[in-house]
């Protein structure tokens, strides 16, 4: 018997509504565990599971493994930090000793660390572990050799909204028998690219409002006078709610966002010229070590804040970081969604208090057309309404091309999927007697690289390809344009009329 499932009954469900220490499993996390075991007793395809950032993800992360009952589970962090904050979550269980899942004597998994690409002197380590965390790119490594692949009995991916990439996909192709569980705080892509993972849960930011687990979130705007710097009047009132929220007996840390590295630079210089804040630089060139002394200086409050580029690490937990300077605002949903959620968390045992948001409320920017930066606007609501609207976009989605029956996929088109299609609209309508869905494709002179069919909307969806030979070139097959189409043809038995 593994490790898992010999532990299994030794865990317990806790729920925090119950308890007079508000210790125990949050909704959301009781929700997730709960559907994950569902799922599993009928289906073995890969799931997909979104909580919002700081609804208690890696307690669901370090739970899942004793509810399948595995024996050995790879754990796909997206960042070196991340990959040793799981570890080290998994090596000593003591998320889960806090929250009443396990009592103190329960011994915790073997754990290995991947911290470089696999090689045969990991071997021993990678056969006597029960997790094993690793990033991207040495899970890859780890999938692809013959005596490691198939190993593995759960994979997991958290910040599962990378998992369309590359590297990332390729771990879970190279691992077919495991239950694969995803993980993400936003699942939808900017670029559209399909999740593959059938979404059975959803935690909505509204429930995360009624529940608790997010504070309210107080947008401070700035008004900037005509000539005066922008950056140097953010960086003072920053310092300002800085000292305010030390003087109320809160410890908040500060987080300064900006775009570039070479603006951080400048950053820094100005916020030691102009303000009496101690702020230390966060991007990719620091080393994990660099980081990791920083976190340390930020838990014992030897330094105010940081200035980061775009922001600290995915997944990093850190829920003193209540203040944010944000001198460049996201463009993207996901990344603003995953940025607010830091700072919106609460925390009980920790001296904190609500989140502030400073930012020039002239801002020239919207986000999926709606104005964030603005004296107007009311952030929760905004938000809520943003986060709720794509996501539910996402499910139905998925949920409509489930419908199709894919009766045809060339060798080139493995990872064809309908989620993709970008389709420019030319239509023709046609009355007819009768239509045969089933009906062999007409010749169009074109290789037809695929065909999807939907009985229950009577929608025929077929991706044709066709090499046509550049006007410059004059020798054939050697250089040539590849050409795909779209052709959609939908049969409705009735025409309703509005007058």
């Amino acid at each position: 018997m593994s490790y898992f499932s010999s532990n299994y009954i030794s865990m317990k469900y806790p729920l925090s509504d119950y308890s007079c220490d508000g210790q125990g499993l949050r909704n959301a996390q009781v929700g997730a565990i709960h559907a994950l075991g569902a799922y599993f007793t009928t289906k073995k395809e890969p799931v997909l599971l979104s909580m919002p950032t700081g609804t208690g993800k890696t307690a669901v992360i370090m739970m899942a493994p004793y509810l399948l009952g595995v024996s050995k589970v790879l754990v796909v962090t997206p960042t070196v930090l991340v990959r040793s904050q799981i570890a080290q979550n998994f090596s000593s269980l003591k998320i889960l000793k806090q929250i009443g899942v396990f009592e103190k004597e329960v011994g915790p998994p073997i754990i290995c660390e991947l911290k470089h690409k696999y090689t045969d002197d990991y071997k021993k380590n990678i056969e006597s572990a029960d997790v094993v965390v690793a990033t991207p790119g040495c899970a890859l490594s780890l999938s692809e050799n013959q005596d490691t692949k198939k190993i593995f009995d759960l994979v997991i991916i958290d910040e599962a909204h990378h998992e369309p990439a590359k590297t990332w996909r390729e771990v879970l192709l190279n691992n077919p028998e495991a239950k694969q569980v995803l993980f993400t705080a936003t699942p939808f892509r900017r670029d559209k690219k399909e999740i593959k993972a059938n979404h059975i849960y959803n935690y909505p930011l509204s429930r995360a409002y009624k529940d608790g687990v997010f504070g309210a979130i107080n947008f401070i705007p700035v008004e900037l006078k005509e000539d005066e710097d922008k950056d140097i009047i953010l960086a003072k009132k920053g310092e300002e709610i800085f000292f305010r929220d030390k003087a109320n007996g809160l410890e908040h840390a500060m987080m300064v966002r900006c775009k570039s590295k070479k603006e951080a630079t400048h950053l820094s210089n100005l916020y030691k010229n102009h303000t009496l804040l101690k702020l230390e630089i966060v991007n990719s060139s620091k080393s994990r070590q660099e980081v990791l002394k920083i976190i340390d200086q930020l838990s014992n409050q030897e330094i105010n804040g940081v200035i980061c580029v775009d922001m600290m690490a995915e997944g990093f937990d850190f829920p003193n970081l209540k203040i944010a300077v944000i001198h460049d605002p996201h463009k993207s949903l996901a990344t603003t969604l995953q940025f607010i959620g830091r700072f919106a968390r609460t925390n009980q045992e920790r001296l904190i208090g609500e989140a502030s948001f400073i930012a020039v409320n002239d801002e020239q920017f919207a986000l999926e057309n709606k104005k964030l930066f603005s004296t107007d606007s009311i952030w929760q609501e905004i938000i809520i309404d943003l986060s709720e609207e794509r996501i539910n976009q996402d499910i139905e989605s998925q949920e409509y091309f489930k419908s199709y029956d894919n009766q045809l996929l060339s060798t080139n088109n493995q990872e064809f999927s309908l989620h993709s299609l970008y389709t420019n609209f030319h239509a023709r309508i046609y009355y007819a007697k009768s239509f045969n869905l089933n009906a062999k494709f007409p010749d169009l002179r074109m290789k037809i690289e695929n065909i999807n069919v939907s009985e229950d909307d009577q929608t025929i969806v077929v991706v044709t390809s066709s090499k046509q030979l550049p006007r410059w070139s004059t020798v054939d097959g050697i250089y040539y344009n590849l050409e795909y189409n779209t052709v959609l043809i939908h049969y409705q038995k009735k025409i309703i009329y509005y007058l």
